[in-house]
């Protein structure tokens, strides 16, 4: 594995950057990726600084336009993934034309993807190892720099809620504070919903299934049009069930209007999930794990396998 001074020697090789991550993109893959590429814009104005992939995430108050360089510019581009834990999620195999690649990532490792690789599980994400590469390389952090960066890490710990919270990130968060963020504005930017996601939300609770110590959320593609909801908006409503008292294991469980499978979104309290996300094609964390494309009939295979039935 690589250090942040290796990684900092080579973005300081190349004239021309390209920054990826995964796909279906969550605020962490958007923070770490826009964070970093604001952060060599910042401390090496020469430079020129392209974020790629497919806009997953809707948040014009807080997200930037992705960028789209041409073949030329790649091939002779240096490449950097964030928050990717394995090749097949990558979104856009141009990477794979760029003269070198970093890889930053707080997955656990699958497979090397990159040249030069931190691979930190330690780590409360992607967007916290951003944070610490410009922070021990002496960089200066704006404070657009320093709000990407905080949307990753709030988002991937739900609000700081989770084990890896700890004395290290704290660290981080207080140079991050220190650039003049406004913790209470960006929080509204991150969180706020409008009227009729809170009333989806509200339906979306009476459609929940319990079995023992695991909830669920199941919405089929009609659900979703009759909800007003897109794909990635009923995903993220697993975070709805993170505080019932006595549920250990949830997830959602939703239908692709296109090809009819399903996307699952796993979430835990203490008990290793990524195994049965791996079991079915998917992967993650062991407390936060992801499954894409499930065909139907192994939806009962799965519930059994989350409630141990």
């Amino acid at each position: 594995m690589s250090n942040n001074r290796e990684v900092k020697q080579l973005i300081e090789q190349y004239d021309s950057i390209c920054i990826y991550r995964h796909i279906r993109a969550d605020y962490d893959a958007y923070g770490s990726q826009l964070g970093l590429k604001h952060l060599i814009m910042d401390n090496y104005p020469d430079k020129h600084v392209y974020a790629l992939g497919e806009d997953d995430l809707d948040n014009p108050e807080l997200l930037e336009a992705l960028d789209s360089p041409e073949d030329e510019i790649i091939s002779r581009s240096l490449a950097v993934i964030v928050d990717t834990s394995n090749i097949a999620r990558v979104q856009l195999e141009s990477y794979r034309k760029c003269a070198d690649s970093i890889r930053l990532d707080h997955h656990p490792f699958v497979e090397q993807i990159c040249n030069c690789e931190i691979i930190d599980t330690d780590a409360s994400s992607a967007s916290q190892l951003v944070a610490e590469l410009a922070i021990e390389s002496d960089w200066k952090i704006s404070s657009r720099a320093a709000e990407l960066l905080y949307t990753g890490i709030s988002t991937d710990t739900l609000k700081m809620t989770i084990e890896k919270v700890d004395s290290r990130l704290f660290r981080v968060l207080a140079v991050l504070k220190d650039t003049g963020i406004n913790l209470d504005e960006l929080n509204r930017r991150i969180y706020d919903q409008d009227v009729s996601m809170y009333q989806a939300e509200t339906t979306a609770r009476t459609r929940i299934t319990f079995i023992n110590d695991f909830a669920y959320l199941m919405l089929r593609s009609e659900d979703l049009r009759e909800m007003g909801l897109k794909d990635e908006e009923a995903r993220d409503m697993v975070n709805m069930m993170q505080n019932i008292k006595g549920i250990n294991k949830y997830a959602t469980i939703i239908e692709d209007d296109k090809d009819h499978d399903f996307n699952v979104s796993l979430r835990s309290h203490g008990i290793a999930i990524n195994e049965i996300a791996r079991k079915y094609g998917g992967g993650g964390h062991p407390n936060a794990s992801g499954i894409g494309h499930l065909k139907g009939e192994f939806i009962n295979y799965l519930i059994k396998d989350m409630t141990g039935k």
